[in-house]
């Protein structure tokens, strides 16, 4: 397995890729082994808030941020980003650092409560339905045949407001040796 696609690298998918599940899109890796791999679209809001996911919560049953999808596998799962620190408070975890600054997963209630207003978590927190995920060997294939460009996440890249399209062509931009020339490209050569 390459270093450059460990757990906390950005995904950014290639000019190239015309699938509409991944097109544009920038993945932060949360996981990959031998058995495969599994990440989170950062830059695909969705229209449902997160209100819409905890009706009845105390904290988070008014917030009217908006959900992400972390792509098309498992819809009815929801996944915590955050840029909380990784610390236990009252023997609960707050989640995983995947990068310097970049969390997954944790206590719910732990993090609303870390929270000082819910209605400003935008900059520090995404709650993300659904994910990304490749078979045994399939992510490494992929990257191969050039249809992933893999760049080291970054508090600013994941938690941009930044729309799709904005944050993919920024990101694309930050990668050294022609990421700005891959950024301006057009999905078909033929678009030209």
């Amino acid at each position: 397995m390459s270093a450059l696609v460990q757990p906390g690298t950005l995904l950014l998918s290639a000019p190239e890729m015309l699938d509409p599940n991944f097109m544009h899109t920038v993945v932060l890796l949360v996981d990959h082994s031998d058995e495969g791999a599994f990440g989170l679209v950062v830059n695909r809001p969705i229209d449902a808030r997160v209100r819409d996911a905890f009706p009845g919560h105390d904290h988070l049953g008014s917030v009217d941020l908006r959900l992400r999808t972390g792509g098309p596998v498992g819809g009815e799962t929801l996944q915590i980003l955050h840029r909380l620190p990784a610390h236990t408070v009252h023997g609960e975890t707050r989640g995983a650092e995947l990068a310097p600054g970049v969390f997954v997963g944790g206590d719910i209630d732990v993090i609303a409560q870390l929270l000082d207003d819910p209605h400003e978590m935008d900059p520090r927190v995404r709650f993300v339905v659904g994910y990304s995920g490749w078979g045994a060997g399939q992510l490494e294939a992929e990257i191969a045949q050039d249809a992933w460009v893999p760049l080291p996440a970054t508090p600013e890249l994941v938690f941009s407001a930044d729309d799709t399209e904005v944050l993919w062509r920024r990101a694309l931009r930050s990668v050294e040796g022609g990421g700005s020339s891959l950024a301006s490209l057009p999905p078909d050569p033929s678009w030209n």
